[in-house]
This record gives C-alpha cells, structure tokens and sequence, in this order.
C-alpha cells in the first residue's frame, strides 16, 4: 500500500503531466514554473510546457523522465521527485482548478510579502541606494506583474482576435453561422437567438402544466444531437426515470405514464414505436446526463461536474439546464427569499461566463402571473380576441430582478383561442372522440442581447401534451392579436402544416396513439 502523501504541487503536475487535455487547461489558467517552490517541480513543469510548445502530441512519464536525462537535468533529487509523482492516480479537472488557484493565491501572497519587506527596509533606510522614483517605479511593477499572474486567463490580445474573426469571415462557407449550439429543428428559434451561446445565460419561465421542462429537455436533447458534446440536464422536480420516460415519449409518440405503468402489448404498435423512439435516442443517448438535484447540488458542484465531463469527452464546451432556479441550494443562503434567488441568478450568470457555455433556468412564476395565463372566464371568454396581459419575468417567484442577469428571457403561455379552435378542428376530423390533445403555446422573446434586428419576438408551437413533444409552428405576428385577424383560418393552417408534416396522418395516423 502506497502510504507517500502528495502536495498541492505534485498535485497539480499529477495532473498536467498524464493529460494533455489537463496541460492545455492548466496553461489557458495560468500555470507557470514560477508557482512552484520546489527546485525538482519547477524543472518538472519547464519541461512539460517545452514538449507541449514543440506541439509533441503524446506526453507521458516516460518520455518526460527521457526528455530531462537528454537534457542532463535528471538529479538524483529530479529522478526520485518524477517517480513519486508517477505512483499516484492524476485529480480530475475540477480538483486540478482548484489546486491550481491556490498555487497562484500562495504565490501572489508570497510575494507581496517579499514585496512588503523591500518596501519597509527602504522606508528605514536600510536600503539608500535607488531614489525614490525609482524604487516606487520597480514596486509598481512587481505589483502589476503580481496582479497579471493572479488575473491570468485566457487573455488574448485584441489585436489577435480581430485577425481570428477575419480569417473565419472569409473562410466560412455561403449563408450565415450560428454563434451558438444549434438547437435543429427549431429554425425559428435558431434564428432569434443564434443558437445557445457560450457564456449566455437564459432564462424560461411560465405557469405549471405549459410544457417548460418538456421544451427545456427537447432544446437539451437538441444540443447534444446536433454537437456530440455532454449536455447536463438537472431537476430538483423530477426524477431520472420519469424524463427519462418523457425523452422516449417525445421520440415513440408514446404517453410517457404507459411507459411507467402499461403492458406495451395492448398499445397499438407499442413495440414498433418503442423501438423507434429508441434508434432516436441513441443520437445522444450517451452525451446527454439526466441528474436528480438534492440539496448537496450547489453551483460550486455543478461547476465542477460540468469540468469534469469536459474532462471525460476531451472538449472545452457543454451546456447546462436545470429545472428549476428556485430550488438550486446554496452553501450559505441568506434569509430573506429575494436575496437568495438574486444569489443564485448571479452565480448562474458568473457559470455561464467561467464556463463559456449556455446556462439554461426554468423559474416558476408568482400566482399574480399564473393568474395572467389562466383560461379566460366570464366575458373575456367570449371577447376571445381580446389583447390579454400575459405573465413577465417580473412575475418570476421570489424575485423579479432576475431579468436584469438574463442574457435571454423567454415567457411560455398558452394560447387559449387558438388551442380551442384547433380542438374542434381535431373533433370532426377523427371519429370515435380520439384524437391528439395539443395546445398552441407561444414562447415569447422578451430580451434578447445581441439579437438579429429582424428576428422576430414571439413564436408558436403546437405543444402535443400525451407525448410530451413541442413543434415549431411560426412566428406570431403582431396581427394576430387585432380584432379583425381571421383566427380560424390561421388554426387551419396549422392544422395542415401538422398534417403534411406527419406530425398527423400517414405513418401517425393511428388517433390511438395518442391516447396511448
């Protein structure tokens, strides 16, 4: 049994000498030689960043333990401090970041020490023989250089990243480029935001039972289709099985609750629809994390789970949805509720930029904004074109200061004219009184960085309710809210559209799927 114990140094070259994945992290955060205090460590660490700068592609013990004999720099002190560091196991990305900040942190500390001690033998004339500009130009500089090994990270010249830009304009193929994930089939919604961008934070919000963790999975199941990187889709709501069972309802067209609790063998064509939904979902099948948030789920832990996924799949991107905001533990919440979710916003928002990936929140609303999008009673049910106030992010529970963090806000409400008039539309189209429950549900853009001018700011999709599945509709135009706009001849056009689409009819025309 090894019973050697290993320091914060050894850690970190552990780490940066087993993985070059973990060596290009350790250089983007900062990692230098001059961290280390030991002599062996810092010869150690030149010679890893001298292999990674000749672009040598495979860097092990072995031939680091080579490198430093060819180079007569193998001591006998140098030759047993790399053999100890070959009989541990390497951290894990997250826990390599973390030893990483307290080197620089000790560092830092170090030498504003040594600093501090020059300064006050000047001050007591032990030291007499620079004038004083001078010697308060050379501290100046010793605290700025202190200062840029503590900040560094990833700091690219602006000069370098104009030249980046114009290289990929004018190498990038005709039509325009997403700036984010691509979230394919939804066009519409690709196009407003430019897909799911690294470092944005989004935020959905909107009444219980309009399909919000529906649509957040079907946009988690989307990115990690359409980019093979892990996506982390955490749920203080539900558990694994349950959206696990909603994935396979969005990909079969079967009731995610048959699936749970019914025989297959008396669904109509339960098996070969099983089996479908199943190639479907080895797409991303093994990109995509389904995570039952408890109480231990802090944004710390989060953070470090998203490194280490970053880690395992040898990629610097991922994306991250959790539902919901509000029940995201904090390690010291404050007492007062609005304080608490401004905390969490915050620390979302700061993961999104550290991380450079998409964060992605559904929040619950207060009852004042389920009121907003309840069914319409007494005579605004008859006035049904009536422009009615709708639920904002103000409305968001336990603080309406959330919007202010949001790169994106989205509002989901529901349609309820347009879902009415689709139902008696779906009524005298299938017999027997089964047919698909669907609801038109509007998802409504209410900020937007960064957003292409002729983006629209509101789009519908008919929201399947038995099969958990959204489709991309339209966008709604501001003349569908006027009084003289022709509603049942738009619900008729979606009808067909679903129709045409095989969304209904043909190989789904089957209306007891539906109910299956």
């Amino acid at each position: 049994m090894n019973t050697d114990k290993i320091d914060l140094e050894q850690a970190v070259l552990i780490a940066i000498s087993s993985d070059r994945y973990l060596l290009n992290k350790a250089v983007d955060e900062g990692f230098e030689p001059e961290l280390l205090r030991s002599s062996p460590g810092r010869v150690v660490a030149t010679m890893l960043l001298s292999l990674r700068d000749q672009g040598v592609a495979t860097i092990d013990a072995l031939l680091l333990k080579a490198q430093i004999e060819e180079r007569g720099l193998g001591t006998p002190q140098v030759t047993e401090y790399l053999e100890k560091l070959m009989r541990f196991r390497p951290p894990q990305l997250d826990q390599m970041m973390s030893y990483l900040e307290l080197l620089k942190d000790r560092s830092s500390r170090e030498r504003l020490g040594e600093l501090a001690s020059k300064i006050q033998a000047y001050t007591l004339q032990r030291e007499t023989s620079k004038p004083i500009v001078e010697f308060t130009a050379d501290a100046l500089q010793e605290l700025l250089e202190i200062q840029k090994q503590r900040v560094r990270k990833r700091l690219t010249p602006v000069g370098e990243l104009v030249k980046r830009i114009a290289r990929e304009a004018e190498e990038r193929p005709e039509g325009k480029m997403l700036l984010g994930r691509s979230v394919a089939p939804f066009e519409r919604l690709n196009e407003v935001l430019s897909g799911l961008r690294p470092g944005f934070y989004y935020g959905l919000a909107g009444a219980p039972r309009r399909g919000k963790t529906n649509l957040a999975l079907q946009l988690a199941s989307a990115v990690a289709t359409n980019h093979q990187i892990p996506v982390l889709f955490y749920s203080w709501e539900q558990t694994q099985r349950v959206l696990s069972a909603r994935l396979i309802g969005k990909e079969s067209g079967l009731n995610p609750t048959a699936l749970l609790t019914d025989d297959l063998s008396h669904v109509p064509g339960g098996g070969e629809r099983m089996a479908k939904g199943l190639a479907e979902m080895h797409r991303y099948g093994r990109f995509l994390f389904l995570v039952e948030g408890n109480r231990h789920d802090t944004i710390e832990r989060i953070r470090a789970s998203a490194y280490n996924l970053m880690h395992e799949f040898r990629v610097d991107s991922t994306a991250i949805f959790l539902d919901y905001l509000q029940k995201i533990p904090l390690i010291n919440p404050p007492n007062e509720a609005r304080a608490r979710i401004d905390e969490i916003s915050t620390g979302l928002a700061d993961l999104s930029l550290e991380l450079a990936c998409p964060v992605f929140a559904i929040s619950s609303i207060d009852k004042e904004g389920c009121r907003l999008d309840d069914e319409p009673t007494g005579e605004d049910r008859y006035d049904e074109l009536q422009v009615r106030p709708r639920p904002t992010m103000h409305n968001c529970t336990g603080g309406g200061d959330i919007e202010y963090d949001l790169d994106v806000a989205l509002i989901l409400s529901k349609d309820w004219h347009a879902t009415k008039e689709l139902e008696e539309l779906l009524k005298s189209k299938y017999s027997g009184g089964k047919y698909p429950k669907i609801d038109i549900m509007v998802l409504h853009i209410d900020k937007n960085r960064d957003a292409p001018q002729e983006a629209g700011a509101a789009i519908q999709y008919a929201f399947f309710v038995h099969e958990n599945r959204f489709v991309e509709l339209d966008y709604k135009t501001e003349d569908q809210d006027r009084p003289d706009f022709h509603q049942f001849a738009k619900v008729q056009e979606i009808l067909s559209f679903l129709t045409e689409g095989g969304h209904l009819g043909g190989s789904r025309s089957n209306a007891a799927r539906f109910n299956g």
